[in-house]
């Protein structure tokens, strides 16, 4: 009876020791368990694609980003402006037009253009010459205003085709701000990609003529050799 009792009492701890390991198999095994539950990476930040000893140009308290599909595969990308830090220095900062390209979870550096933006002491009279930075119908869009009794204004557009971003477009005003607004200004627009053209310009009598034409389709300027000192 004594060898019976011993093995009824081990046959029951065998039971309970089985039930315990099912019951620890099932909870991790459960979908709402810890180690099931995926979450969702955040996007890479990206200002680590910005280079040491350089910053995001800001304009009114906000920094001078925008964002839209420039490479046209369904992804948002950015273009931003940088500026160089020179705490020590009176000469104003160099500054740089930086494009990101979006993936699902990160971006990709496609270009930092160092010729493109104005520094904030080339604007003349006027003060700071840079205006804005917008996205157009997938193309990257640089402005600026400066000048003083006479003003000028310039607009440049860049798009990425054929795996490399080219300027498609300028659009170069200026006029007299004592007996005009640019809205009366000269100003010539030209189509690179088709070699169209319009120039507008306000004769003697104060009427403004506009000239429509094509000057023909010319070899287009790659971003990385533009210079705005040249235009």
């Amino acid at each position: 009876m004594r060898t019976i009792g011993y093995v009824l009492i081990i046959l029951f701890n065998i039971f309970l020791l089985s039930a315990c390991n099912s019951s620890n198999v099932n909870s991790s095994d459960h979908p709402s368990s810890k180690s099931d539950v995926v979450e969702e990476q955040p996007l890479k930040d990206i200002n680590t694609l910005i280079p040491s000893g350089w910053r995001v140009l800001i304009q009114d308290d906000e920094p001078v980003t925008t964002e839209g599909d420039l490479n046209k595969d369904g992804i948002t990308d950015v273009a931003m402006i940088i500026e160089q830090l020179q705490p020590n220095t009176e000469e104003a900062p160099e500054r740089s037009l930086l494009i990101a390209f979006g993936t699902n979870d990160s971006y990709l550096l496609s270009i930092i253009a160092d010729k493109v933006i104005l520094k904030s002491d080339e604007g003349g009279v006027w003060g700071d010459p840079f205006e804005s930075l917008s996205i157009d119908r997938g193309s990257v869009v640089v402005s600026d205003y400066g000048g003083s009794n006479w003003r000028w204004y310039n607009k440049y557009k860049f798009r990425f085709q054929d795996n490399e971003w080219y300027m498609i477009g300028a659009t170069m005003g200026e006029y007299f701000s004592g007996n005009a607004t640019q809205e009366a200004a000269d100003e010539q627009d030209y189509n690179l990609l088709t070699g169209d053209y319009i120039i507008k310009k306000t004769n003697e009598d104060g009427k403004m003529i506009t000239e429509r034409g094509n000057r023909g389709k010319r070899q287009l300027i790659k971003l990385k050799d533009f210079n705005i000192e040249n235009m």
